[in-house]
């Protein structure tokens, strides 16, 4: 395995593209005086000389960059140009002239529809800066090839019938789209736009968008290639989902749907002989036993599942009727009255994915059972679950070497370090670990755990908080983990100065390590 401990050079490639993203900053740097002196005197024709320029830098890029590393450039591209808008915004002094300010952020903005060519595939709104948002909002339509648009929240919902023409206008192009996320602002007219032009569709997401009603589910279901759609926070009823379940033959995921049990139970009472339905992942917070048994029987691919449970309504032992069960996400239960353990004893050896959310009555022994019960897991998670110190230890020898292919751990929990080091001594090959603010950890833990498990392949650790650990911690972790490369949360570990943190920051550019100790706002929980 190649080792990333250590920076390497960036690829001839990456270089290329970031000095082009700097090229096309560079142009616009040069047009900002003389559009902004041709504007004081005619500014139609600084608007159509800027334009012109544009033009000729998207004819050049087009010919010129191969068409499978336009979005790449794109980033590059955003990157520089936003980085020359705050370089701008620097230089505008006390007396500067608004106008000429105004003309040369202008031109920034404006240089960013260099990228607007049928090569560009991949477009998220929400991860472009605020500034440039408008040009992407008024030229989609340009951007013929788009295969996945996320519109973000667009206006929350607020002036919805203010976006609609502009999407509109923008979608009659977008043929080739298959992923499409319009969150808020999505109305029947914009949903009937999408059934006439954009047919491929294979996901739409119009989450909290509260135009959308069961009268939309007519228009949605004339998608013939849908397989997942999210309607949550939207006005679709349970009547709406029967609707879309009957007609949508494709569907595999309808998002979180808390009345899909009722939804089942109405297709089945008013025809028997409906079905099978072909969802994969099914959410539900208020599943009784019934719905249970029937999801089991009329939509048996189901590989995701999530139940919320409620000990008088539903027993969770129905779901070892799951052929193909994969990811499992229990919330509020017991992990030894509610008989977790016995789901797992039959259905654990094909679960890759085990969430675990407000579960008591964890102990070591339940961590036993688990690690030898779902020897293929990858991702465990333990979120807001109440652990307690075991009474009777399992004494059976283990048959299978604990989590040897378990890859992400969350760990949202209190722990015992007993409990925290049977699991964090055994997972060999994870690549990321994540621990709340419940767990309080010390150097002698992080040294013990190292001298059993130095985590070679660890390539993300985020502790969220601690009141305990010092930079012995900090070395010692950066010196073991051979594969690390970001180490985040630093900021808040209470022992560790500011000076600390520079001196972490100067160890790893001086040792030339591969590793990313910026804060980072975005948590994957």
């Amino acid at each position: 395995m190649k080792s990333s401990r250590y920076k390497q050079p960036k690829a001839l490639e990456c270089l290329a593209l970031r000095s082009l993203g700097d090229w096309i900053a560079k142009q616009a740097e040069l047009q900002m005086l003389p559009i902004a002196s041709l504007a004081q005197q005619n500014p139609n024709k600084a608007q159509f000389t800027l334009s012109r320029s544009v033009e000729n830098i998207r004819d050049h890029l087009d010919y010129n960059v191969p068409w499978m590393l336009h979005d790449q450039l794109a980033l590059e591209a955003i990157r520089a140009l936003s980085e020359l808008c705050e370089k701008t915004k620097r230089s505008l002094g006390f007396r500067g002239s608004m106008g000429k300010f105004v003309s040369q952020m202008n031109v920034v903005v404006k240089m960013t529809e260099v990228l607007f060519t049928k090569n560009y595939k991949v477009v998220s709104i929400d991860t472009i800066p605020k500034m440039m948002r408008s040009v992407f909002y008024s030229k989609l339509q340009m951007l013929t090839g788009l295969v996945y648009l996320n519109l973000g929240s667009l206006s929350g919902g607020w002036k919805t019938s203010d976006m609609e023409g502009a999407i509109i206008q923008s979608l009659k192009e977008l043929h080739s789209l298959k992923y499409l996320f319009i969150n808020y602002d999505c109305t029947d007219r914009i949903l009937k736009c999408i059934v006439d032009n954009c047919k491929n569709i294979r996901k739409l997401d119009v989450s909290c968008s509260k135009c959308v009603t069961n009268e939309s589910i007519d228009i949605i279901v004339k998608l013939k290639y849908l397989k997942s759609i999210q309607l949550y926070h939207t006005f679709v009823t349970w009547e709406g989902f029967v609707k879309l379940l009957l007609n949508c033959k494709t569907l595999e995921d309808i998002g979180r749907c808390d009345e899909i049990g009722k939804v089942l139970e109405y297709i089945h009472f008013t025809d028997p002989k409906v079905g099978p339905f072909q969802l994969k992942i099914f959410v539900s917070r208020y599943a009784t036993n019934n719905h249970l048994n029937l999801a089991i029987e009329m939509c048996p691919f189901i590989r995701n599942m999530t139940v919320f449970h409620n000990t008088l309504q539903s027993d969770l032992m129905a779901l070892i009727g799951l052929q193909d069960l994969r990811e499992l996400k229990l919330l509020s239960c017991d992990f030894y009255a509610d008989q977790i353990k016995q789901v797992l004893q039959v259905k654990g050896c094909n679960i890759v994915y085990l969430h675990l959310e407000h579960v008591d009555q964890i102990d070591i022994n339940a961590l036993m059972y688990i690690s030898q019960m779902c020897p293929l897991l990858e991702t465990l998670t333990l979120y807001n679950c109440t652990l307690i110190q075991h009474t009777s230890l399992y004494t059976k020898k283990l048959e299978i070497l604990p989590f040897r292919n378990l890859k992400k751990i969350t760990c949202v929990s209190t722990f015992t370090d007993e409990q925290l080091l049977f699991l964090l001594t055994n997972c060999l090959n994870v690549e990321f670990i994540h621990f709340g603010t419940a767990v309080q950890l010390t150097d002698e833990f992080i040294f013990k755990l190292l001298d059993k498990n130095p985590l070679i392949y660890l390539k993300e650790l985020r502790i969220m908080q601690s009141d305990f650990l010092s930079m012995l911690s900090v070395e010692r972790i950066i010196q073991s983990c051979m594969s690390l490369q970001v180490l985040v949360e630093l900021e808040s570990w209470s022992m560790i100065t500011e000076s600390d943190r520079e001196y972490i920051k100067n160890y790893i550019k001086i040792n030339n390590y591969n590793v990313n100790t910026e804060p980072i706002r975005r948590y994957d929980v």
